[in-house]
């Protein structure tokens, strides 16, 4: 299984989690059949998880609902009833980490500012 540093970088490989390679490892190399199903029904659920991660991104990078249902096998209403939760879900996760940066920009413009002024003021002759 390939990994990746950032797996949040459009274009770039994906990191595939830990968890997941876990299961993986699991499902494959467990010489208990029980073990190993129990394995790959983790795999599963972990798989469906990554689709529709997968399905967010492609949604925020422009492709339709019918494409998305043609990549999975069915129609865009099967599509977007499947997915469309998770979609919501993870632009509004985008939405909520957008905020949050040009909040924590804004706070550090304003503590480089509050700075400079302050040395400003101490080299400034009285």
């Amino acid at each position: 299984m390939t990994t990746a540093p950032d797996e949040d970088q459009p274009g770039e490989t994906r990191a595939v989690p830990p968890l997941m390679i876990a299961a993986w490892e699991g499902a494959t190399a467990e010489p208990d059949p029980l073990a190993a199903l129990g394995a790959t029904r983790a795999l599963v659920g972990l798989l469906s998880t990554w689709e529709s991660k997968l399905v967010g991104e492609a949604i925020e990078s422009g492709a339709t609902w019918e494409v998305v249902g043609g990549t999975v096998g069915v129609s865009r209403q099967a599509a977007w009833e499947r997915f469309h939760q998770d979609v919501k879900e993870f632009r509004r996760q985008v939405k909520a980490d957008v905020h949050a940066l040009r909040d924590r920009h804004r706070e550090e413009t304003r503590e480089f500012r509050d700075r400079v002024k302050k040395q400003a003021k101490a080299v400034r002759p009285s």
